[in-house]
């Protein structure tokens, strides 16, 4: 688990900063890919829910200090969307080619409601349908797009990290 705890943390670190940073610029709409997210929830569907909680906690607080949201709050929801795909077990993933993509439907809107929502409670004001239509929905899309490439990402990083072992 060390191991990947400090891939992990490189990796969501790069994430975190290309997603704040870089693909800040090039959106559609007002929307973008949500990098950590569709790490942490890759590492999930790979048959690593516990230590996919370990990078939702690292990856919502490298998220939270280029964000306006309160610190740790993305990896609240970040840690409780991966606790909640343990629920099914990797096998259930791995026999199931499109049910990232129903994984990664679900993640977004919650991770996107959540900020909102967080928003909200700290008085900001903001237009919900605008949100929607200009923020959620594209970024939605660009999740759904990279849900696939991600979750064959994280499948192979864990074959890499977590060999099988065998026994003779």
């Amino acid at each position: 688990m060390a191991r990947s705890a400090a891939a992990g943390a490189a990796i969501l670190a790069g994430l975190a900063v290309l997603q704040s940073t870089v693909l800040s610029q090039f959106t559609i709409l007002d929307g973008r890919p949500d990098l950590v997210l569709l790490a942490v929830m890759g590492w999930a569907v790979a048959g690593r829910p516990e230590e996919a909680m370990v990078w939702g906690l690292i990856g919502g607080c490298f998220l939270d200090l280029y964000s306006g949201i309160p610190f740790a709050s993305t990896s609240i929801v970040l840690i409780v969307l991966a606790y909640l795909v343990s629920f099914l077990g990797s096998r259930f993933w791995q026999a199931h080619f499109f049910l990232p993509l129903g994984v990664v439907l679900a993640a977004s809107f919650v991770l996107h409601a959540w900020g909102i929502g967080l928003l909200l409670i700290l008085g900001r004001e903001i237009d919900l349908s605008q949100a929607l239509t200009r923020v959620v929905l594209p970024s939605t899309f660009l999740n759904l797009a990279l849900a696939l490439p991600a979750a064959q990402a994280a499948a192979g990083l864990s074959r890499t990290l977590h060999p099988p072992e065998v026994s003779i």
